[in-house]
């Protein structure tokens, strides 16, 4: 009885197989990383947008309510979302790591490249509507009254066309430049808000770039070397002082 003789290459097919998965599973992680990372950057850059719109907001409330009880003075009121935003700085705990961040945020909340404050009520017509002269710490001032508002007149002024208790109404808009420091991620949510389709044009390369969408972030960035984007928010609270701007 003669057995049958196994072929040389019938081993092979099944040798060979567990090698091309092998290789069939490194490409498909190559070219799957890539996105991945870039999901994961993106949930951590987004997540951090978030918590730094919340805290704006915030901050700009604080920043109107300093500004309501210091006659409506613009340097009160960034000394107030100076400390707003001073949580984005406080990365430890601890009382010297606490102040460091009020510092650091406070020289952001000035720097007019970073910050910027509008008041956009009282208007300068509703100055000039409901404007008094006032003799404040040897200084003669312009202000607008605060006091006993519910039995003034409630006819609008000729300018601003607003009432003496609307004129009592601060309302002001708020525009930091939130500085993205997540890697790669900054890169892409800043070109794309900035409209810049060459990833070389602007940053730490030094490039002078062509955005198509500016914003009022990008010349400081293109100059810091960061990548920043600007985040608005908006708060109105009623006076508590008499308006004098300034």
């Amino acid at each position: 009885m003669m057995r049958a003789q196994r072929s040389p290459f019938a081993g092979r097919s099944r040798a060979g197989a567990p090698r091309k998965q092998r290789g069939q599973s490194a490409t498909e992680f190559i070219i799957v990383m890539p996105v991945l990372l870039l999901l994961c950057l993106g949930m951590i850059q987004f997540a951090l947008l978030y918590q730094a719109k919340s805290t704006v907001n915030y901050a700009t409330l604080q920043a109107a309510r300093a500004g309501a009880v210091e006659n409506g003075r613009k340097a009160a009121m960034l000394n107030g979302f100076g400390r707003g935003i001073a949580p984005l700085f406080a990365h430890a705990n601890g009382l010297a790591t606490q102040q460091m961040a009020v510092v650091t945020a406070t020289v952001e909340a000035r720097n007019p490249g970073i910050t910027s404050l509008t008041v956009i009520n009282p208007t300068t017509a509703a100055l000039s509507d409901f404007g008094r002269s006032n003799y404040y710490a040897g200084t003669s001032v312009t202000e607008i009254p605060n006091d006993t508002l519910m039995y003034r007149n409630t006819q609008p002024g000729a300018s601003s066309g607003l009432s003496i208790q609307d004129a009592n109404l601060l309302k002001i808009s708020v525009t930091y430049c939130y500085d993205l420091y997540v890697p790669f991620i900054n890169r892409v949510i800043f070109y794309l808000v900035n409209g810049i389709s060459n990833i070389y044009s602007t940053g730490n390369s030094g490039g002078l770039g062509l955005p198509g969408n500016m914003n009022r972030c990008y010349a400081y960035s293109s100059a810091s070397g960061g990548f920043r984007i600007p985040i608005e928010s908006e708060a109105i609270v009623r006076m508590q002082s008499p308006f004098r701007g300034g």
